[in-house]
């Protein structure tokens, strides 16, 4: 089934998308520093591998996790931002459930395979919601998180 394909297709690129920060806007953000510096260069490695061609999706789950712990960590001048990007993820996370999928299973789907016991119908039903994702506010969050990586903490996300 093609629609499978495509959605799996869809829900790796919206995360590379989101993920890697894509962009670098301009941000203002005065200096944070510290743990979340150290965290945000130990977390750029899983970012990275969700983007360009060869894009590994195994890491998937652990770039969500870390993620929501950036969001926890994210100083005061980017919180907000990593709180509309950490929604996005969340958005993300409960679609694929909703569905019966892990993103571990957006492998397979890449190759047109249904993992076992996912929902047909509410596969079919994913892309919109993902599709929905790609909102500026979310893009422009990510800017916002890359360009005060790249001047507080020295971490360019937009490069791999």
């Amino acid at each position: 089934m093609r629609i499978n394909a495509v959605i799996g297709a869809t829900a790796l690129a919206l995360a590379a998308t989101v993920l890697t920060a894509c962009g670098g806007g301009n941000s203002s953000s005065s200096a944070s520093g510290g743990g979340y510096c150290d965290e945000l260069k130990a977390d750029k490695t899983y970012f990275d591998s969700l983007s360009g061609s060869n894009s590994d999706v195994s890491n998937l789950d652990t770039v969500f996790q870390k993620v929501h712990e950036l969001a926890a960590d994210a100083p005061d001048n980017v919180s907000d931002d990593w709180q509309t990007l950490d929604g996005a993820i969340s958005t993300i996370e409960d679609a694929l459930q909703s569905a019966g999928l892990k993103a571990s299973d957006l492998a397979a789907l890449q190759k047109g395979q249904i993992p076992k016991g996912v929902d047909v119908s509410k596969l079919q039903a994913l892309a919109p919601k993902l599709q929905a994702l790609s909102s500026s506010n979310v893009s422009d969050a990510a800017d916002r998180i890359a360009a005060d990586a790249k001047k507080t903490c020295d971490v360019d996300l937009t490069a791999n």
